[in-house]
């Protein structure tokens, strides 16, 4: 009788240990280890020592703006995924940028592929240096109603603190960001709106206002890297509309930034000097101030 219960309670207290291994509650979520539809990619938990060839196995953007598929397009090679800084004057002059700076990962528009803090995004991009290390996530997300936005900024102010920087970019957009300069990363969310406009196959359209969220986050040790590789001097003369101009000739200065999507606005001594207050952001909306 003794041994039997002595065994019940060995076996009971096995049972205890082996339930406490197997609740949920105590095991930890992993972080998604690629992304697809729906993996929440945790842009609050990364390291910058994530495998971006495992992270965009499944799901990327060809250098060329088409999604790469391994049937049609071959091995996906380092020149698919080559880094070019891409804005409006290196499109309108035709502007080679440098070729060495590192690689671009991009995804394509996927519902939920990563998230910050309750903020979901649909399209996510990795910069790498050109050992193919992270140093900078770019995620992209758009709202239908300013509210939701303004509520989910205001979740950040409260869990990061007040922003290290608030600029006021664009009144035509309603163009805002934030950025606040932590440990070992910098964190910047730009705000902005547009009009889309859409048809049917009736012939209907339909015109909506967006309201549009991009997170950057920048690993700090990188930022004067970046800083740099968007730095680009005219040469003396300029090949434009097939003939040579002098660099005097085009409304351009001669060393100039080549901005992007990557480069940190606090970068620019125009908005962090605020000469004549035109980039302080209390001329924005209340949508966009979260003060």
């Amino acid at each position: 009788m003794v041994k039997l219960l002595q065994y019940i309670i060995v076996a009971s207290l096995l049972q205890s240990c082996n339930s406490k291994q197997d609740t949920p509650a105590i095991v930890a979520k992993k972080q998604a280890t690629f992304l697809c539809k729906n993996s929440v990619f945790d842009l609050g938990a990364i390291t910058f020592r994530e495998n971006p060839s495992k992270l965009y196995a499944e799901n990327i953007i060809k250098s060329d703006d088409v999604q790469y598929y391994a049937e049609r397009d071959g091995k996906l090679t380092d020149e698919m995924l080559q880094y070019k800084i891409s804005n409006t004057t290196t499109k309108y002059m035709e502007i080679e940028t440098p070729k060495d700076f590192g690689f671009l990962y991009r995804s394509p528009e996927l519902d939920s592929i990563a998230k910050f803090k309750s903020i979901s995004f649909n399209s996510l991009s990795l910069l790498t240096n050109i050992d193919k290390k992270p140093i900078a996530f770019l995620g992209q997300t758009k709202f239908r109603k300013t509210g939701d936005r303004k509520k989910k900024l205001e979740e950040i102010k409260t869990k990061l603190g007040s922003p290290t920087h608030s600029f006021f970019v664009d009144k035509e957009f309603d163009q805002c960001a934030y950025e606040w300069v932590l440990s070992d990363r910098t964190i910047q969310i730009e705000i902005s709106s547009g009009v889309t406009i859409t048809f049917n196959t009736k012939g209907e359209t339909k015109q909506e206002t967006q309201y549009y969220l991009e997170i950057l986050i920048v690993a700090n040790k990188y930022k004067n890297d970046i800083y740099n590789a968007h730095k680009y001097k005219f040469p003396d003369e300029i090949l434009y509309d097939i003939k040579y101009h002098s660099d005097k000739d085009l409304p351009f200065e001669k060393n100039n930034i080549l901005k992007d999507k990557f480069l940190l606005l606090s970068s620019n001594d125009i908005y962090i000097k605020e000469e004549y207050g035109k980039y302080n952001i209390i001329q924005a909306t209340d949508d966009c101030i979260i003060f």
